[in-house]
């Protein structure tokens, strides 16, 4: 659980694409971009679980599916507007089924628009991130 624990001390934050499926079925319903000052970018849910009364893990299987380091929480946090802004509208508390932090960046699962978010990604460290040489 340590990993869990270690947080970039650099200024670094994380982006990240949490997907979230059923755990009966294991279809994948949503998809949650985010971020983190966290190394691992699971800790985000992981402490979400602790923490809070409920928590995505009590309703789903969750997985991190990408991520990407950012020089600062200003460009993280652009990068994770860009990202919810392409993955559409937000949904309900009703349509969710529950209320707890993070529920509002929760999005539909469309693989064609998951794969278009990767490409979002990829295009962005390739044409911001790498130019600052960061490091994890």
């Amino acid at each position: 659980m340590k990993k869990y624990y270690s947080k970039y001390n650099n200024g670094n934050w994380k982006v990240y694409l949490q997907r979230f499926a059923n755990k009966q079925t294991g279809q994948f319903l949503f998809i949650k971009p985010g971020i983190t000052e966290f190394k691992d970018a699971n800790a985000r849910l992981y402490f979400n679980d602790l923490l809070e009364e409920i928590s995505f893990k009590d309703y789903f299987e969750t997985k991190c599916i990408k991520t990407l380091i950012c020089p600062s929480k200003e460009i993280a946090e652009n990068l994770e507007k860009i990202l919810l802004k392409h993955f559409g509208n937000q949904l309900s508390e009703k349509e969710l089924g529950f209320k707890t932090p993070g529920w509002t960046e929760v999005r539909r699962y469309n693989q064609n628009k998951i794969n278009e978010a990767f490409e979002i990604i990829n295009k962005f460290e390739q044409n911001y991130v790498t130019k600052l040489n960061i490091r994890s």
